[in-house]
């Protein structure tokens, strides 16, 4: 059930960094800060996250992970 609700903000996000900030669907409005050296956003996010440490940080490896997988997955289709 955790799984889920992360799931879910994790969508949330990145309808929020597609829709409101026009940016990359696949990427979470923490990782794009991160990724973009927005230090203001990033200590502003990472105090809401108080309970995981580096928030911005990991959620940007994490968008790199699984943009990862997705083109994996792309380059071993057969066409």
């Amino acid at each position: 059930m955790n799984n889920y609700f992360i799931n879910i903000a994790t969508a949330l996000s990145q309808l929020l960094n597609a829709v409101v900030f026009a940016g990359d669907p696949n990427e979470t409005i923490s990782g794009r800060v991160y990724r973009e050296n927005r230090n203001w956003a990033v200590r502003i996010i990472d105090t809401l996250f108080f309970f995981q440490l580096d928030h911005c940080l990991e959620s940007h490896v994490a968008d790199r992970m699984f943009s990862r997988k997705i083109l994996g997955e792309y380059d071993n289709d057969s066409i």
